[in-house]
This record gives structure tokens, sequence and C-alpha cells, in this order.
């Protein structure tokens, strides 16, 4: 609260001492309000900076240990407490406060701070996989559901303010994206088994649908005009309140979208032993594009009927978290270790008499997957492992991982995060087994180089993948790598690792230029 309050003092200050600027973000150097004329005054052009503005995306990744997470009833109290310094901070500045009204916020705060020390701060029983991944995107619904739009809003003032007009910030744009690990990371875990990962991803679905709809019946409330567009009157008829028809249907079909993933997640957890209602997915919204449309078309509508500043508020908002969160809220990573997936291809390799692939060299690996990716054949069918004693659990465990991806819906899950990635190898076997499992669009699938040898070897393994006709042809000219700190640093110390961890990356820099490949780097 205190960064807050000194931002905001800073923000008013600057609109004091410049009254004809909007003053959204404020123009401290490293801020987009103090960015942006640096980057008009370096030479580059208007239309340069909003194309690199509204092309380049953060990906924010969530992750969390158990003992890391607060217990939600404390951030509650933290959160009230925050609020009502803030609603101390207006009544001064107002200078509307009386000594009746200081008195009930102070008794209020009190109490707050009384329960914070008679509080446990932490969970006293372990916490499940479900669980952590509930408590670590709490953070969604009670801050970054508001904030994220709000950030928006002020970066649209602040780049029409400095570029002009014609350069605001689109309505799809999102600049940040949100996933998590918590769900999917089952490196070193095995209680992150293929039904956990399946259970996330449907109460992820259930957060953001009733956040979703929350919006949706905030904004029913509010428009009840009687005029629209011809687009939206041809899709609701000779409606007196046109709008309130669509956003009735909304969430009509938000509400089946919460039933049927609820339903899902019962019977994942009972065994689909309970009947259920037949509910059919052209019923629900599974893909962010159809409810998007829609809330497009309410927000165009309004524009084009004189309420432009009305589709500028909820509407727009709405459409910013949709782009942000989708349907999905935060898309799961899937990581698992290496030496997982090369042993489950060796059992496979030994149920189908062609050898051991564990002890074949890298040569051999490589020439095998290479052809396997351009084969059409099957490597093993659907279950067919279970009951076969070549397959070890831990190896069955892996299949059913890829089964599980192969079911997910769109943005369900976000990428495939290899730990202890030390070949080019590595990451086709990741590939192959997506594929083989019938996955209709692979996660993209990425490389975690965390010791200091896999860091020193991995611009030679990221220029072999690159060189691979079967590869090159299947990341569409983007590739992820994830650079590790913590492991790098126990080979190295501190100081050694953080060298190697900026050569690795130069290096790889290089040898995506060499290949005309987009790299993203994920520090980790």
């Amino acid at each position: 609260h205190h960064r807050a309050r000194r931002n905001a003092q800073k923000l008013l200050e600057y609109t004091l001492d410049n009254p004809e600027k909007v003053g959204a973000l404020g123009s401290a150097p490293d801020s987009c309000g103090g960015v942006l004329p640096q980057l008009l005054e370096s030479g580059l052009s208007p239309k340069e900076i909003f194309d690199t503005l509204t092309t380049q995306q953060v990906e924010l990744v969530l992750t969390a240990h158990p003992t890391e997470v607060n217990r939600r009833t404390l951030l509650d109290k933290h959160r009230r407490v925050q609020n009502l310094l803030t609603e101390a901070d207006e009544q001064r500045s107002k200078g509307a406060t009386t000594m009746f009204k200081q008195k009930v916020i102070n008794d209020s705060l009190k109490r707050e701070i009384g329960l914070i020390w008679q509080s446990d701060e932490l969970s006293r029983s372990k916490p499940t996989v479900q669980e952590e991944a509930e408590r670590g995107t709490l953070v969604v619904e009670t801050v970054l559901w508001e904030t994220v739009p709000n950030f928006f809003r002020k970066l649209d003032a602040t780049m029409v303010e400095a570029l002009g007009e014609e350069y605001s910030l689109p309505l799809d744009a999102a600049p940040f994206k949100f996933s998590s690990w918590m769900g999917g990371d089952r490196d070193g875990n095995p209680n992150v088994t293929a039904n956990v990962t399946r259970e996330v991803c449907l109460r992820n679905r259930i957060r953001a649908a009733k956040l979703i709809k929350k919006d949706v019946e905030e904004i029913d409330g509010r428009l009840s005009t009687t005029f629209c567009s011809d687009e939206l009157r041809e899709k609701v008829g000779d409606a007196r309140e046109p709008y309130r028809v669509l956003l009735g249907k909304i969430i009509a079909k938000l509400d089946l979208t919460i039933e049927w993933a609820t339903q899902e997640l019962e019977g994942l957890q009972n065994g689909y032993q309970t009947g259920k209602k037949n509910i059919q997915l052209d019923e629900i919204y599974l893909s962010k594009k159809e409810l998007l449309d829609e809330i497009r078309l309410i927000h165009r509508s309004l524009s084009v009927t004189g309420n432009a500043l009305t589709g500028g508020g909820y509407v727009l908002d709405l459409i910013r978290n949709i782009c942000a969160f989708g349907l999905t809220l935060v898309p799961l990573d899937v990581r698992q270790e290496s030496t997982r997936h090369t042993e489950a291809l060796d059992a496979i390799t030994r149920h189908l008499g062609i050898g051991s692939y564990s002890e074949w060299d890298e040569t051999t690996k490589i020439s095998w997957l290479q052809s396997e990716l351009a084969s059409k054949r099957p490597l093993i069918r659907s279950e067919e492992w279970n009951g076969n004693p070549m397959f070890s659990d831990t190896v069955v465990d892996t299949l059913e991982t890829f089964q599980m991806i192969a079911e997910q819906h769109d943005d369900s899950l976000n990428a495939y995060v290899i730990s202890q990635a030390t070949s080019a190898s590595d990451v086709l076997a990741v590939l192959l087994l997506q594929i083989d499992a019938g996955v209709k669009s692979p996660l993209r699938v990425v490389p975690l180089f965390e010791t200091l040898d896999d860091l020193n070897g991995a611009a030679d393994t990221m220029d072999t993948l690159f060189s691979l006709p079967a590869y090159k042809g299947c990341i569409d000219g983007k590739q992820e790598v994830m650079i590790g700190y913590s492991d790098s640093a126990k080979d190295a110390g501190r100081l050694a690792a953080s060298w190697a961890q900026y050569e690795t990356q130069e290096k790889l820099a290089e040898v995506a230029k060499k290949h005309n490949v987009d790299l993203v780097f994920f520090s980790w």
C-alpha cells in the first residue's frame, strides 16, 4: 500500500506540473509514460513503436511451492486492510473526514490486524496438488482480473497521448499472457497424475466461466438501451431490449458451461458413478473465439449507435480479460524430466522388438525419431500398455500423461517443458510421444537447460534441432528455451552460473538468427 501511495503521489505531482498531460502511467524513465517519448526522440516512428507494442507479448508463469502459498483467509484480511488504508487516504485528501468516520476506519483496521495476529500463518495440513493450484491462481481472481484491464486502459491512454489518436491499443491486444505450473509440473512429484491435471484444468474452466458470467451480468444490468445496430438486430430479432436478449443467451450458455465442467470434475472424482445431464459440447463455450465474437458484436453495436463511451467501459474490460485469460483462466504447462521420456520410448521399442532405445547413441535416436515423425503408423495403441509387464508404473504414468494432453480442449494446456534436457533427441522424443498419442495441435516443446554442462551444450543442441527438417517444420519459426539458474548455481556457484547463463543466451540468439527462428527465453 505504501508503494501504491507513493506512486499515486508522484503521478499527482506530475499531473499538476504538466496539466496538459493525461498522466495515466506517469513519466518515470522506466515506465511506459517515460519510455515512449524517449523512443520517439531516438528516431523511431510512432508506427514502429505501435507495431512493436501490439505484437510483443510477455508471458507470466505462476509457480508455487506448498510452503510459499499464503492462506486464503490471510490474503482476504490483508486485502481488507489495504482497502481500509486506501479509504482513509481518500478521506484525508478530500478533507471530508470526521471524528466518527475516522473512528470507524480505525476500529475496522484494529479488528483486521487483531485477527491477523491471532491467525495461523501456515496451513497445518499439506495441501493437495489441486488445493495448491487453487490457492496459487487466487491472485487472478482477487487482483489480476481487475488490474489487467485497468492497466490496459492506462496503456491505451498513454499510447494515444504519445503516438497519436490513430495508435490506440487494439481491442484484442494481449500484451500479457498468463499460465501456470501448478497442476502440470510433475517433475519429481508423483502426486501430479494425469487425472490431477484433468481436474485442475476443469477447475480453472469453472472459475473462468464464473468470473466472466459475473461481468456479463453486470453489463446486462446496465445495458437497458433499446437502440442497436442492424447487425445485432439480425441476431436477436425484434426485441425491445436487444442487448439483454443476447446477454441473456450468453449467461445461459455460461451456466451450462459451468454445469458441464462441474459434472466432468465430479465424474473424475467418483469414477463417473453418478448420473449426469447430457450436455452437448456445442451447447457450451469451449473456445474463447465464440464468446469474444459475441462480446465484440455488442461493442461494435454500441460504437456505431453513438454509445462508444458505454462500449469503452465494462464491455471493453471484459474483452480485454477474455483475451488475456480466455476460458481457462491460466493454461497449464506440463513439465517432466527427460529420462522419463527415454524410459517410455525404451519400453515401446522393446515391446516392438526393435531394440532398446535407451542404449542407442544420439545419432541413431535422432534418425529413428525422424523416421517415426514422418510415419503415419502409430507406435502403440491407446492403453496397450495396461497389464503389460514391459511397461513399468512410471512408463504407464508418462504415456497416460500424453493421452491426457490429447483429450484437452482449446487453451487448457500451454507448453511441454523438459527438465534436464541434454540433447536434441530429448526434444524430438516429446514431440513424437505427443503425435503418437493423437494430440491434434502438439504443445510447443520447451527444453530446460539447467546444469552447467547442459548450458554449455545448449547452443549445439538447438543448432542440431533447427537443422532437422522434421523438427523445423513443426515449430512455425518459433522456439522457446528455458534457462535454469538453480541447478547451475549448485553446480558452479552463483557467479560462474550467471556468466554461463549469459553466454548461453548470447549463443542461442546467434543460433536462432542463423536458422531464422524467433527465440523466446524463459528464465527459471
